[in-house]
């Protein structure tokens, strides 16, 4: 008989490996992870989604279009339903509450009974390891989690006591990032679209939206609150960035000449009044400065640098001035024309827009018919030897036209492209 050799196994190292063959621990809360991820009222989503379903016609919705301008999709059509007078009908006047209060996603889980808590902790993370997990302490078992990327997936958990649950995913839809900061108003992420070299613009860098005052005067509301501040800063994560105001002195009233939700100077603030549409290259800004050399400083000495300071650009309503700047920056990165015209007509959505701005439909009936005359701009502009070419990619003309209309450097161009575009996967 061969001798046998008996192996004694400290007891720590046996009861080890006992556990590892062991059945997972029962949980005894379970997770149901979320139906709708795409944070949007149901007709914002089916504007967007009728918008990129007419884009298929198009031969290259890389190349500018006036499809849109002559027979494009009626934003008219989604508004979403709101009550005026008690009345349910579509609201035309008045600020509803309609979509730059983000839908958020819904979390919710189930607790085995006899183990219910007085409070549950919720983790969100980006990643497995919920390294810098979003924390959310809840008495009820479900949770609503506005702001979070857009096409990204999350990870999540439920914690009760000693007791852990498993983990739960989602990804998120792949729609406009709207942020949800009341009562500040139409702010939206410049990121989350896909550009055409498969990239997609970085999300938390760039934003746009309303004005930001500190204080309650004529049309203009107040916005500045303690709930609006922590959102500002913590979420969107704005300090050490800008706040770059497009108004001009008639807009901003008086005393209004640091960010409101700065402390202690720890987020900058840079006028730099211009107009809308086409006006933003033909109308004198102020006495002093060209509204080309605004449009340069703007890209050059902001934009170019939103990687190290993130940027919150705004004008009154977020809507014109705004979405001028809006269109240039992501036309500039390779949006495709559809998408910008979603990102522009998203402020329809908003609870800013007293009237249904649809500024790319000639002869539309509102004072906001302008969308046309921006893009006759840009394709009939010879300044600096610019001139736009019907065979070239949209983003090659804005190119172009900064570049040499607007004396933008070719290196400030590249770097925006650079630092505001995803790695290609």
């Amino acid at each position: 008989m061969k001798n046998v050799k008996i192996v004694i196994l400290p007891v720590a190292v046996a009861l080890l490996l006992s556990a590892c063959n062991a059945a997972p621990k029962k949980s005894y809360i379970t997770l149901a992870n979320p139906e709708d991820t795409s944070m949007l009222t149901e007709n914002c989503k089916a504007y967007i989604d009728a918008m990129r379903e007419q884009e298929k016609s198009l031969a290259n919705p890389y190349k500018y279009s006036d499809l849109f301008g002559e027979s494009g999709v009626n934003v008219e059509n989604f508004l979403d339903q709101g009550t005026v007078d008690g009345q349910n009908k579509t609201v035309s006047n008045g600020k509803p509450d309609r979509s730059d209060k983000n839908m958020g996603i819904n979390l919710s889980f189930s607790i085995e009974e006899g183990h219910e808590a007085e409070e549950y902790k919720v983790l969100v993370s980006d990643n497995k390891n919920f390294e810098n997990a979003k924390e959310y302490v809840v008495k009820e078992n479900s949770l609503n989690v506005k702001n979070l990327f857009v096409n990204t997936e999350y990870y999540w958990k439920v914690i009760a006591g000693e007791e852990e649950s498993n983990v739960g995913s989602f990804t998120t839809g792949n729609y406009p990032r709207w942020i949800s900061n009341r009562p500040m108003y139409n702010i939206r992420d410049n990121g989350g679209y896909m550009t055409i070299s498969g990239q997609r613009v970085k999300q938390g860098l760039v934003y746009r939206g309303g004005e930001i005052t500190n204080k309650a005067w004529g049309e203009h509301t107040l916005t500045k609150t303690e709930e609006s501040k922590a959102v500002f800063r913590n979420e969107m994560k704005m300090v050490g960035g800008v706040e770059l105001d497009l108004r001009g002195a008639s807009d901003i009233g008086d005393g209004y000449k640091a960010c409101a939700f700065a402390e202690d100077g720890d987020i900058e603030y840079a006028q730099c009044p211009i107009k809308s549409y086409e006006q933003t290259f033909t109308v004198q800004a102020d006495n002093k400065i060209k509204p080309r050399d605004m449009v340069k400083k703007i890209f050059e000495e902001v934009l170019a640098h939103a990687d190290e300071h993130h940027v919150y650009y705004h004008c009154y309503g977020g809507a014109d001035r705004t979405g001028t700047i809006g269109f240039l920056l992501n036309g500039l990165l390779g949006v495709s024309y559809t998408d910008l015209v979603i990102d522009f007509e998203l402020t329809s959505y908003s609870s800013i827009n007293n009237e249904h701005i649809r500024s790319h439909i000639p002869g539309h009936q509102h004072q906001y018919d302008r969308w046309p005359a921006l893009i006759n701009q840009i394709k009939t502009d010879t300044t600096g030897g610019y001139a736009w070419d019907d065979e070239a990619l949209l983003k090659d003309n804005i190119y172009n036209f900064l570049n040499k209309a607007c004396s933008v450097p070719t290196e400030t161009l590249d770097q925006i492209r650079n630092i505001m575009l995803e790695p290609a996967k």
